[in-house]
């Protein structure tokens, strides 16, 4: 009867161990895929920006503006000191994210804050310029910082919700250790008992 108890309770630890795992891999998986999203949705208003300067420069190429080394044209401007923000920044090359074993949720989402970061920059400086010509093709403000800032939360609770099935796998190998032994225990003293039965 004890056998069969002990035996009845290892089974049930196996049984739960995987499901636990595989609901907190799937949580990480769904970070991962919100924080592509972000990266994605950032390249997209990156080239919004850059056809909102191409606009600009059809518009009018030969508006002198105080460039940064002083007057010149916007199209020389764009084509000299701020050739990077006609030039499109780095985006995410299609899957980057599966072949990188040392990504994690927070690297994910640190990247995403640093391109958001990058497009603002490259924003406002464009926005500048455009000004400066007089143009009313200014760049609308994306605010992400709410969805980043959601996306780090959950990223918080990720990591407290591994922590703590951490310490329950922990616990769980601890009993099923313990379980073992007096199997093995209660295995011995049966075949003995038989013996001298026997």
């Amino acid at each position: 009867m004890r056998m069969r108890l002990l035996t009845g309770m290892v089974l049930v630890i196996l049984f739960v161990m995987p499901f636990a795992h595989s609901g907190m891999a799937s949580e990480q998986s769904d970070i991962r895929n919100n924080a592509i999203q972000l990266r994605l949705t950032i390249a997209r208003f990156d080239l919004d920006l850059q056809k909102r300067i191409r606009d600009a420069l059809q518009a009018a190429p030969d508006r002198v503006i105080h460039c940064k080394n002083g007057p010149d044209t916007l199209a020389n401007c764009f084509a000299g000191p701020y050739r990077n923000l006609a030039r499109p920044a780095v985006t995410l090359k299609s899957g980057s994210i599966d072949q990188d074993a040392a990504s994690t949720p927070l690297n994910d989402v640190r990247t995403a804050e640093e391109r958001y970061a990058l497009y603002n920059e490259r924003m406002n400086k464009t926005n500048d310029l455009l000004s400066r010509a007089g143009l009313p093709l200014y760049i609308p403000q994306r605010d992400l910082t709410p969805d980043i800032d959601d996306l780090r939360k959950r990223i918080l609770t990720y990591m407290e919700n591994r922590q703590t099935s951490d310490l329950r796998y922990e616990k769980f190998y601890l009993i099923l250790g313990v379980l073992a032994v007096l199997a093995a225990i209660f295995g011995a003293l049966y075949l003995l008992l038989r013996r001298f039965k026997g």
